[in-house]
């Protein structure tokens, strides 16, 4: 196997399981397919030993995407250290468990959210980018659930989004990423 290209004190995805992705920092290569990181938050512990997870991480190169490879977790040192075995080469991966649906391949979605139409980017079954305008939805803070209302041709969806991300286009355009929390059944109407 040959060695992973990447940096000490560059950022690691650990993909325990499909809702389970933990963010550490890779701290030395040990050996060709050994490589240490720093402990995750919440810890792994030793019940984590020898369980199979994927390690990601952003490709060298400006806007490449992402790689990944299994690994076994191997062991946990008492400085904290994460041991992992990598098991396979690096590949092209995603973490999304939905791809993102660009609006232009769904044009007839309309959302609202407190009876107000709001803009939608793109969509997924676990979550959506939207754009606001003023006070759509009210105080839209990170972490902040908001209710909304999505109408396709084929039906209609009331759900709650927790807010991840907020970024400003303009004053006037905010920009939100949020994950679709609880029960849903939205995902039928866009696959």
């Amino acid at each position: 196997m040959k060695q992973v290209e990447i940096l000490p004190g560059e950022i690691l995805d650990l993909r325990l399981d499909k809702n389970d992705v933990r963010k550490t920092l890779l701290n030395q290569i040990i050996a060709k397919d050994v490589i240490a990181t720093e402990q995750t938050n919440p810890s792994l512990n030793n019940s984590h030993l020898n369980h199979i997870i994927i390690v990601t991480y952003k490709a060298p190169g400006e806007n490449t995407g992402r790689l990944g490879f299994e690994a076994r977790i191997e062991k946990i040192t008492e400085d904290y250290q994460v041991i992992l075995r990598r098991l396979n080469e690096p590949a092209p991966c995603d973490l999304r468990v939905w791809p993102r649906v660009r609006l232009d391949f769904l044009p007839e979605v309309r959302a609202f959210c407190r009876d107000r139409e709001i803009q939608v980017v793109d969509i997924s079954g676990g979550g959506a980018h939207i754009i606001l305008r003023n006070d759509d939805c009210g105080q839209t803070a990170i972490g902040a659930v908001v209710s909304m209302k999505f109408v396709f041709p084929r039906g209609e969806v009331n759900l709650e989004g927790e807010v991840l991300r907020i970024w400003n286009d303009s004053p006037e355009k905010r920009h939100v990423a949020v994950k679709f929390t609880g029960s849903h059944n939205i995902s039928q109407f866009i696959y």
